[in-house]
């Protein structure tokens, strides 16, 4: 009796499970990326400041201290006592009529306002965290509360016959260029004094490292 093998047909390899990532690495690689992200977010705002801060503060310093108009660093009270005279009377180019003159003491007080153009400061960057501050020449800004009375008159019999003094020319006088010029020179310390700490506190509260140098207009 003869036997007829059959043949073996080839056996199919069962196929691998596919492996799943684990959650705990999928979270990690989800905190590497984030923290790539973040990294390079902040190295970029980093060098911006670096590069940036100068310029800001610059900006910061110059627009603080130009924005300032008429600074007014002291106010004065100013009295004393002026002497106004009439001359006599000329008559017709002759002779001057006797009686005919009139004198007052005009005893003045107010208070005067000295400063600075603010406009007119010239701000410049002498180094790293150091600037230069111009300022211009002191200026009288104005004054207030002003009062006059007389401290004493004297006027002749005929003192009719001449115009009677102005008081109000007073103040004319006593603000002329030459008297404001003796005044701003008196004041002058205390004037480049209050010019320095204005100055410096406008600039500290930027920055309290900023060094600040001055220089004062003759």
């Amino acid at each position: 009796m003869t036997t007829t093998a059959t043949p073996l047909r080839p056996t199919t390899p069962a196929p691998n499970p596919i492996k799943k990532t684990p959650l705990w690495a999928k979270v990690l690689l989800v905190f590497f990326v984030l923290l790539l992200v973040a990294g390079a977010a902040f190295a970029g705002l980093s060098m911006g400041t670096f590069l940036g801060s100068s310029e800001t503060r610059d900006t910061q310093v110059i627009r603080s201290i130009t924005r300032q108009e008429q600074v007014v660093l002291v106010t004065a009270g100013v009295t004393d006592v002026m002497e106004e005279r009439n001359d006599p009377l000329d008559v017709f180019g002759l002779f001057e009529l006797p009686g005919s003159e009139r004198t007052m003491l005009i005893r003045y007080e107010y208070d005067a306002k000295f400063g600075i153009e603010g406009k007119d400061v010239n701000i410049t960057r002498t180094g790293d965290n150091a600037y230069r501050i111009s300022i211009p020449a002191f200026t009288f800004l104005g004054y207030e509360n002003p009062d006059l009375s007389v401290a004493n008159e004297e006027n002749g019999l005929l003192s009719w016959t001449t115009p009677e003094i102005d008081q109000s020319e007073v103040f004319e006088k006593v603000l002329s260029d030459e008297a404001v010029a003796t005044h701003i020179d008196g004041f002058r310390p205390v004037l480049e004094a209050q010019a320095r700490t204005f100055y410096s506190s406008i600039i500290t509260s930027i920055d309290p490292d900023i060094t600040v140098e001055f220089e004062f207009a003759q």
